[in-house]
């Protein structure tokens, strides 16, 4: 009867803390949306001009699925690439990269880049890349993290990839 009584005290304990902790969270979530000044990351959200500046990543595997409606012939293929991004604050980028598709060295820029950045850290690219096998633009997601140093992706169609980009 004691042992009972003592688990269920610890359970009603874990509950009445996992509830405290959510409200904490949810009330400092609360207080950095109403103070919202415009500043940059930090404890005021997030926006454009937290990746103002130029980054470099590397996808050291990866598989190209560019087929489908618009590219039915192509094939999956494995690739690595080194890539350079500049942001420039406004919702504009670019990226410069070169890669090894399937063994055969490819460099390539973007000719059309835009990103958005939400005000929790996480965010959506997509790049137009002429005379690559994907000729839609290629999307993205991704978080901030470090301070704003670095972000990490994670393709969202076309490629199956991951990366994390350093500020420079």
């Amino acid at each position: 009867m004691k042992l009972r009584t003592n688990v269920r005290r610890i359970r009603a304990g874990v509950f009445v803390s996992v509830i405290a902790g959510a409200a904490v969270m949810a009330s400092v979530s609360l207080a950095w949306a109403e103070h919202d000044d415009g500043n940059l990351g930090g404890e005021h959200g997030f926006s454009n001009r937290n990746l103002k500046g130029y980054y470099g990543f590397n996808i050291s595997y990866g598989v190209l699925v560019a087929s489908g409606p618009n590219r039915p012939e192509v094939p999956a293929l494995p690739f690595v690439s080194m890539e350079r991004m500049f942001f420039d604050g406004e919702g504009g980028c670019m990226v410069s990269s070169i890669g090894n598709v399937n063994g055969q060295s490819t460099p390539s820029t973007s000719t059309s880049c835009t990103y958005s950045v939400n005000r929790d850290g996480t965010g959506t690219s997509e790049a137009v890349f002429p005379g690559t096998p994907i000729y839609d633009p290629i999307p993205i997601a991704f978080v901030i993290t470090d301070g704003g140093n670095e972000f990490r992706t994670v393709a969202t169609k076309f490629i199956v990839g991951t990366f994390t980009a350093r500020r420079q």
